[in-house]
């Protein structure tokens, strides 16, 4: 029996079936995804809101007590002393107690728009992922899927937060200040702001946000690096095994090979190896030995035949 030849660079073949790899998947999220990932983010805004609200409502209340006896008495004595001018003292009051309304507002509304800005630059450079984007498998990532520098990630973040509720803030302080125009031209722009975002976002080609296309970044399934590291993983386990396979095989065709040799190829291999011994120096001389003993012992028999045989024919 003969074994095929194995051409070099063919790939043995297993006889068991592989698995064919995992399909590559889309790096691009659906816009389902990308909703419920700003969704968890916005709540988490909505939290931080609702803390600064209550704590600025607090301390509005709790100065309202410590100021304002105080300013009603400053209030009586300026119409005492401006000849019974209720409206101007009204007016003065009224000014200082707004001021102090506007400071407290202006102040929380800054920290929810920092604290905005804050969390959106700190999630890019950590991994590219906010809780949103974390509870949902999605991460940011560079166009040429780098690691994100600084500049980037703040530049992300800065347009982000301009879109998504930093111009509304704005409108809400210049409002405060008396600016009707102003704020309602900000709160305008923010609407508009929000609306080319969700759109870009959420149709846009890649779905890249407006963010996105200022830093040049994109928003990707965490899972696709995970994806491509097994299909390299499933790819080297198939070569493992079809190589394990191939040397069962070769192992299986040589035990065959074996059992079919006849047993008289062993014998004449066995003769072969008998007469190269009796042909070598010392087989030679173990033949001459074995010739003079054999020698030695017949004419021991002989001789001793002869001495029996003349006692016996000798005189009693």
């Amino acid at each position: 029996m003969t074994i095929p030849p194995v051409h070099p660079g063919a790939v043995p073949q297993s006889p068991h079936r592989l698995a064919p790899p995992p399909p590559a998947a889309s790096s691009v999220p659906k816009a389902g995804r990308r909703i419920a990932s700003r969704s968890i983010d916005f709540a988490l805004l909505l939290v931080v809101f609702v803390l600064l609200a209550t704590v600025t409502a607090q301390g509005i209340g709790d100065r309202f007590a410590e100021v304002l006896p105080r300013r009603a008495i400053g209030a009586v004595i300026d119409v005492l002393l401006s000849g019974g001018d209720v409206r101007a003292a009204a007016d003065k009051l009224g000014d200082s107690v707004w001021r102090m309304v506007v400071s407290r507002t202006r102040t929380s509304i800054i920290l929810l728009i920092g604290f905005h800005f804050a969390y959106e630059a700190a999630a890019n450079l950590w991994k590219g992922r906010t809780l949103g984007r974390s509870a949902l498998g999605l991460r940011l990532v560079g166009r040429a899927r780098a690691r994100i520098g600084v500049g980037r990630a703040l530049g992300r973040a800065l347009v982000t937060v301009v879109c998504t509720g930093g111009l509304y803030g704005l409108a809400w302080i210049v409002l405060l200040h008396g600016n009707f125009v102003g704020g309602v031209v900000l709160w305008l722009l923010s609407v508009v702001a929000l609306v080319v975002y969700a759109v870009a976002a959420l149709a846009g080609r890649g779905r890249r946000s407006p963010g996105d296309l200022v830093a040049g970044t994109e928003v990707i399934h965490s899972g696709v690096h995970a994806e491509a590291g097994e299909a390299v993983f499933h790819a080297a386990r198939s070569g493992t095994t079809a190589a394990q396979a191939a040397a069962v095989s070769a192992r299986r065709g040589a035990a065959r090979v074996a059992r079919q040799v006849p047993v008289q190829r062993m014998r004449e291999t066995g003769g072969r190896w008998v007469a190269h011994a009796a042909e070598s120096g010392q087989g030679q001389r173990l033949r001459r030995l074995g010739s003079g003993a054999k020698s030695r012992i017949g004419d021991a028999y002989r001789n001793r035949r002869k001495d029996g045989g003349s006692t016996e024919s000798g005189p009693l």
